[in-house]
This record gives structure tokens, sequence and C-alpha cells, in this order.
């Protein structure tokens, strides 16, 4: 970190502070230890109530946070920006970058209940209203802008000429960085007994659950000896698919337990051989990075950003049918079985020293 930044005092905020939110700011920080951070965010409640009334919210119960002087502002996508500079003005004339870690306009079609219009809309405002817009995939980058043209297109009322243009003016695309602990002491899992299975994502719709069974089915029609390891957070609606790989595959799950320890979780990852994804929207894939870190083989879609960040691995093939889909991978699951598995790709390209210059060049291009 430069003797420039060192010190810089630092405001992140975040409008829904679930997991992910806390992954980038804990990056960030580990990133730039020489800065001075203040965080201020709301639980991850009520989604589409977070999504219009967070600036409200944020200006009321963080009145003193607010009034303070800041160097620079750090907000995620879902954070009313356009609002809350209006509501806090004492932050209007502070640099201010907008982390997308995701985006609505990828939301899935079970989400559209939860308000991604008006999600859509509040993060085209955030992102209007500030100086420099940082994606961490070119899938990101690239579904924000389509998404945003898209939606103009549809709208009854003339927008302002060139306003994807204008917002890709100040956007750049670095992912984010992954922690250190998943480098350190990584070996392969053995290949002895069954195969152990991880799915590590957030039991959420959006990361294909109904996928998951059809794969596991499709696992009970194979000869494959095979084990899941399901590690995710448990959402507070479980989806009826998770229910039932539960309770009709359970001779198929070696462990089903959420790790909210850091330790632990890294063992599960450690003694896996593969990684799993049947996600419908995934923006970066930290979960799959991760576990590749720690040695596991991901078997991936050939879809979203897996393609972007696993160029060389062999992915299944990509379909709307889930049981076509799940025939593709456990086909290519047995293919590696019977003629030997990939490495897992080389994840240091993603460490917080072979990324953090870049973050720092952003950074420095918007201070005085």
């Amino acid at each position: 970190m430069s003797e420039r930044l060192d010190g810089l005092r630092v405001l992140t905020i975040s409008a829904y502070d679930a997991e992910p939110a806390l992954y980038w700011q804990h990056r960030f920080r580990d990133m730039f230890p020489g800065a001075q951070w203040t965080h201020i965010g709301l639980q991850p409640d009520h989604f589409s109530w977070r999504v219009r009334g967070n600036a409200l919210r944020l200006a009321h119960h963080y009145a003193d946070e607010l009034g303070r002087g800041y160097d620079l502002i750090i907000v995620t996508s879902l954070v009313d920006l356009a609002t809350l500079r209006g509501l806090a003005p004492k932050i209007i004339a502070t640099p201010t970058l907008v982390y997308f870690y995701e985006n609505p306009f990828s939301y899935s079609e079970n989400n559209r209940s939860y308000g991604a219009s008006d999600a859509q809309m509040t993060a085209m405002y955030t992102a209007l209203a500030s100086d420099q817009c940082i994606f961490n995939s070119r899938h990101n980058l690239s579904s924000f802008m389509s998404g945003i043209a898209a939606m103009v297109d549809k709208m009854p009322e003339e927008f302002p000429p060139g306003l994807v243009q204008q917002l890709l003016a100040k956007s750049v695309e670095i992912p984010l960085p992954l922690a250190e602990d998943v480098f350190a002491d990584a070996q392969p899992a053995s290949e002895q007994g069954s195969l152990r299975i991880l799915w590590n994502h957030r039991w959420g719709f959006d990361k294909g659950p109904e996928r998951l069974l059809a794969f596991v089915k499709k696992l009970d029609q194979s000869d494959l000896d095979a084990k899941l390891v399901l590690t995710g957070y448990r959402t507070q609606q479980i989806p009826l698919s998770m229910a039932e790989v539960e309770n009709n595959h359970g001779r198929r799950i070696a462990l089903s337990q959420y790790e909210s320890d850091r330790q632990l979780y890294r063992a599960r990852m450690a003694n896996a051989d593969v990684v799993l994804s049947t996600s419908r929207h995934d923006f970066q894939g930290i979960d799959v990075m991760e576990a590749a870190a720690m040695q596991c083989v991901p078997l991936l879609p050939d879809r979203l950003s897996y393609p972007e960040f696993f160029p060389d691995l062999p992915r299944y093939h990509s379909t709307p049918d889930i049981d076509n889909e799940a025939n593709n991978a456990v086909a290519l699951l047995r293919q590696w079985r019977d003629g030997g598995f990939p490495p897992a790709p080389d994840m240091t390209p993603y460490r917080i020293a072979a990324l953090e210059q870049r973050y720092e060049a952003v950074i420095d291009s918007m201070l005085p």
C-alpha cells in the first residue's frame, strides 16, 4: 500500500449485510490495512424493503457516522446512493466507489417477487451517482450494462442518450481477492474410497437446488461411488429441492451441516475431491474459487462467470433442461473417474498480492 493511501479514512456501506457483503469488506481491509475503516450496514432481512428503504434507514440510524469526514466511501450496489446523498449532504462531495459483487439485472426469475425491478433502478441510479464502479467479473459488468440497455428500451419515456457509455466510462472489472487462508497447506484430497463432492453454496433458489436434486438422482442411476458434502449457509426458506435431497437421498450425503467456523470449513474443502456448482447466477464464484485453491477440482456448468475464471477446465454443457444438464455433469464426472481427474486450477492470480495494485490504482485516481 502506498504512503498516499496509508491512513486514508474510508467508510464502507452495505444495504444488505449478508455473507458476500462481509467477505468483500474483509478483503478490502486485508488489501489496505493502513487505512482507517468505518463500516455501517443493515441486517440482511426483508429484501424488497431494503432495496427501496435503505437510504432512509441508513440516514436515520447512522447519522453520526455519516456526518464525519471521510476521504473515500465504498458502497455496495444495493445502497441507494443518490437518495442517501440527499439525506446525508455531508457525504455529497466525498469520492464514492460502488463495488458490484453482484447485480440485480441477472436475478433469477424466482426472485422477481423480491423487488428485482426496484433493485435494478436503485443500482442504476447508484452507479450514476458514484464517481467510480468496480465489477468483480466481466460477466457481472456485461450483464449489468446489457440489462440497463434493455430496460431503457422498454421505458415509455426517453432516457438521456449515451447512458450505457457514460457508465462504462467510469467502470472497471477487477476480481475480488480470495482470503489468504485458502492458500495455506492446501493438498489434493485422496482419490481412495468414495468421491467426496462438495456443494458449498448458500441454500438459495439462485444456486440451483433443483439442479442439485436432479444431479443426485442421476448419481443414483450411475455406477459412481460418490458422496455429497453440503456446507452452505441455510436460508430461512429452505427450498423444497434441498429438503428432498436430505430426506430422500441420505445415502448419498456424507455431511450436511453449515460450517460457520472458518477453520472447520477449510477442513471440509481440503477433504473434498470435487466442488460442484449448479448455480443459475454467480458473478465470480468465490465458493468455487476458494475450494479450487484448496485443490478441489471444480465441476461447473458452461455458463455465468465460470468460462471467464476457468477457461481451461472442462465444464459440463449447460442446458435449460435440468435432467439433461444433470446427465452432462454426471457424464463428465464419470469421464474424470475413468480417465483421470484434471488438476485443480491455479488460483494464485486471485491472491491479494496479485490484485491489490489494481485496486490501489483505481482508488488513487479518485483522490484529490
